[in-house]
């Protein structure tokens, strides 16, 4: 091909991009009235989503003045973190760059919990040198009062954060996006090749994407991206598991009378409704079926849930003075879940037997606890695979199955001990993501300043 034929190629595919772009932008200003209703209906029951429109459509955070910083003598590190357990990952990375007095942070979220969860980990920092806020819905509007009040030197996205018109504006204003702790499921890499006049522009505007796995780096590769790849692994391994909710976890535990305490992470869409109905059917002697619901609005209804299924039921925000009699327990609160791990004896990932995806087994892992997983653990498919070759992951097609398991596991107590074991050595040995992240960025940050 001819580089006039290349260069005329290159000029419509580019024509096409923007004129997608335009579309996919109508498209979002026309579900604005939805958006609104959304974000209404959301706070029935949670209230903090009245907080802050501002920010989610116009792009103009609450802080008085251009700019929180009051000098502006150090780069800006924009971080957006969608919720809680981006919030929990970039933990490692904000606590280095605020140590290091070279750099402030801004730290974006999606979702309440996880805004709540940025002020609980960095609540104490100084406005000086640390602020958060919401990041504004994917409009070229929003977007650009929002880059032009941030005035980043280095803006820094998760996992599958992919938002054409931000990253244009960014690519426009000459900011250096990366792509860090990425991750590409097969399911997300068909919709990305499904929308490929959209997604190839906004990976072509990532300065540097960090992989989790090899897998994932050949699948942005195989969807366009051809800038900076490295390898860094999943940032969730080297969260912190806090000592003091740890200890409390341990106190709940020494309290209750039963013999064992099974763990279901992060449910949700009324995947309960089976777990509650077998747990009916099998009521395995002595043990207390723990049940942390991903989303805080479900609270109330998980719990209905489980008593309409004709369990003795408690809640950790009510009572956790439990008797013999409590079959169930739900974790109705926030920012717990090391404690609900150091109370358990293994746990479930929910969201794995349903076609949703799964969560993250790596905190149960690092305190030592087996994991039990569904088949539909595509978000975090190497991981389940690793699990399951070492000993330490085991995979179940129902729910009847895993009580099954779980029982069998228990009785059989060298096996619980291996199990343990290797759990704990799989965190251990898949830590240090954050500091080869950090050296990335550093390099990035370094060539930009240059």
């Amino acid at each position: 091909m001819t580089r006039a034929r290349i260069s005329a190629a290159a000029e419509r595919h580019s024509f096409l991009s923007g004129l997608l772009r335009a579309a996919y932008t109508v498209l979002g200003t026309l579900l604005l009235p939805l958006l609104a209703t959304y974000l209404a209906w959301r706070a029935r029951r949670q209230p903090a989503y009245w907080q802050h429109w501002g920010e989610r459509f116009l792009g103009v955070p609450r802080h008085a003045g251009p700019y929180a910083f009051s000098q502006l003598d150090r780069p800006v590190i924009w971080l957006h973190a969608v919720s809680v357990g981006e919030t929990h990952a970039a933990q490692p990375l904000i606590k280095a760059w605020l140590a290091s007095g070279k750099v402030r942070v801004l730290l974006t979220h999606t979702t309440p919990t996880g805004r709540q969860t940025g002020v609980a980990l960095f609540g104490d920092e100084s406005p000086e040198v640390f602020v958060q806020a919401y990041l504004p819905y994917d409009l070229p509007w929003a977007n650009a009062r929002f880059l032009r009040w941030a005035r980043p030197s280095l803006g820094l996205l998760m996992e599958t954060e992919l938002w054409p018109n931000l990253l244009a504006q960014a690519r426009s204003r000459g900011i250096p996006m990366a792509l860090i702790n990425a991750r590409l499921s097969h399911r997300s890499a068909r919709s990305l090749r499904r929308f490929s006049s959209l997604a190839r522009p906004a990976l072509g505007a990532l300065s540097l994407v960090l992989a989790q796995t090899h897998a994932d780096a050949q699948r942005f590769m195989a969807n366009g991206y051809a800038g900076a790849l490295e390898l860094t692994g999943s940032l969730k391994f080297d969260v912190e598991t806090s000592v003091a909710l740890a200890d409390l976890g341990r106190e709940w535990r020494a309290a209750w009378p039963h013999r064992w305490v099974w763990l279901v992470i992060s449910s949700r869409d009324d995947e309960e409704i089976e777990l509650f109905r077998s747990w009916q059917l099998v009521r395995p002697r002595g043990a207390l079926l723990l049940v942390v619901p991903r989303h805080p609005q479900r609270f109330e209804r998980v719990a209905d849930l489980a008593r309409t299924a004709g369990l003795k039921t408690a809640q950790r925000s009510q009572d956790l003075v439990l008797n013999a009699e409590v079959e169930c327990l739900i974790g109705d609160s926030l920012g717990e879940m090391s404690a609900y791990v150091a109370a358990s004896d293994l746990a479930l990932i929910g969201g794995s037997l349903l076609p949703l995806g799964g969560q993250n087994p790596i905190e149960a892992c690092a305190q030592g606890r087996p994991v039990f997983f569904g088949p539909a653990m595509f978000n975090f498919q190497a991981i389940a695979r690793e699990l399951r070759d070492c000993g330490a992951g085991f995979e179940v097609g129902s729910v009847a199955e895993f009580y099954g398991s779980a029982q069998l596991l228990m009785e059989d107590a060298k096996a619980y001990e291996r199990a343990c074991s290797a759990a704990k050595d799989f965190a251990v040995t898949h830590q240090g993501a954050s500091a080869r992240t950090l050296r990335a960025l550093d390099r990035l940050l370094s060539v930009g300043a240059g």
